[in-house]
């Protein structure tokens, strides 16, 4: 297969519905899985294996491998992992030649009807042919593939399919390792964001020391019609408009312009630093050492219905970046 191909930005599925790969791709580690044939036995196993994982709300439990007679169990605790990996941080495209009606046939029995996951019926091979999977007039190469972020770049994660030869170990392996390398990340933020936290706090007590305070006591007793309008507003008040400026340079100028607006803004950068690191630390649910799952973790914020896939992670990331600059730029450098 050639791995410098990419897919196409936008295809329509089995139901007639535009499907947006571009931005799935942005939302989700997006994964396509090819279908050799609608007559091939083996591929369609695979689709029952990840349901046995978790991709299904009822998983069965266990499978019965057709051919090899191989029988695979998957303890409750991992089941739980399993399902986030397949269905918080992964979404899905199958595709398979036609026709239609045995399309939906495999669907139906795959219990894929009931999640929002895109068939392709690719009766015609163009296709698979725009992205090297062509295998005859008829066939496609089975495949296991992750659609990249923004590029939509093709990256194989498993070739080929047989009886008791289906590559879901390896999907469920680059999931894992996909989800631990967002997190490794995430905690090795989370570090840099406390060591600025605590140049933070130092900032913030040494404004908030006596001698400051009593600077700001007579700047605040000036009689009020000679003190700007906007510093005899509440505490609050004032809290909500730094929060709302939507420049670093426009908070640079406020804050420039008295003691008391340079303290009131580094209180809140500090209040903002801490409520998004905590965020992010919130939604860590593997081991630092080696991005195990943490298991008790994970069903605790499952009965919370707090566990978040990977793009809510990245976005809970980039937030903490902004303020993090934000306090590099202002803080630091003052």
């Amino acid at each position: 297969m050639d791995t410098t191909v990419n897919f196409p930005k936008t295809l329509v599925d089995l139901d007639g519905s535009n499907v947006n790969v571009y931005e799935l791709s942005r939302r989700y580690v997006l994964i396509f899985i090819t279908l050799k044939a609608t007559w091939c036995p083996v591929c369609p196993q695979l689709l029952y294996i990840l349901n046995l994982h978790g991709l299904h709300d009822d998983p069965p439990s266990s499978f019965r491998d057709a051919f090899d007679r191989t029988i695979i169990t998957v303890p409750q605790e991992e089941i739980t992992f399993y399902r986030l990996l397949l269905r918080q941080d992964a979404f899905f495209i199958i595709i398979c030649p036609g026709p239609v009606r045995e399309v939906l046939q495999i669907r139906s029995s795959c219990n894929f009807s009931h999640f929002p996951y895109h068939f392709i019926v690719d009766e015609d091979l163009s296709l698979a042919t725009s992205i090297g999977l062509r295998m005859s007039r008829e066939e496609i190469w089975p495949c296991i593939a992750h659609i990249k972020p923004t590029t939509l770049a093709v990256h194989p994660i498993f070739f080929g399919r047989g009886p008791g030869f289906y590559g879901y170990k390896d999907l469920l392996n680059y999931l894992h390792d996909y989800r631990a390398t967002v997190e490794y990340n995430a905690t090795n933020l989370i570090l840099k964001a406390t060591e600025i936290k605590t140049r933070l706090e130092k900032s913030v007590t040494i404004e908030n020391s006596a001698e400051n305070v009593q600077q700001q006591i007579i700047q605040t007793d000036q009689p009020q019609q000679n003190r700007p309008e906007i510093l005899t507003l509440p505490i609050e008040i004032l809290i909500h408009i730094f929060e709302n400026l939507e420049t670093i340079e426009v908070f640079k100028i406020v804050m420039s312009t008295s003691r008391l607006w340079r303290a009131i803004g580094l209180e809140v950068i500090l209040i903002n630093l801490r409520n998004e690191v905590k965020q992010v630390s919130d939604s860590l649910v593997t081991n630092i050492r080696d991005g195990s799952p943490n298991y008790s973790l994970i069903n605790k914020l499952r009965y919370k219905n707090k566990l978040d896939g990977v793009y809510q992670i990245n976005q809970k990331i980039n937030k903490l970046i902004t303020i993090i600059e934000i306090s590099q730029r202002i803080v630091i450098k003052n």
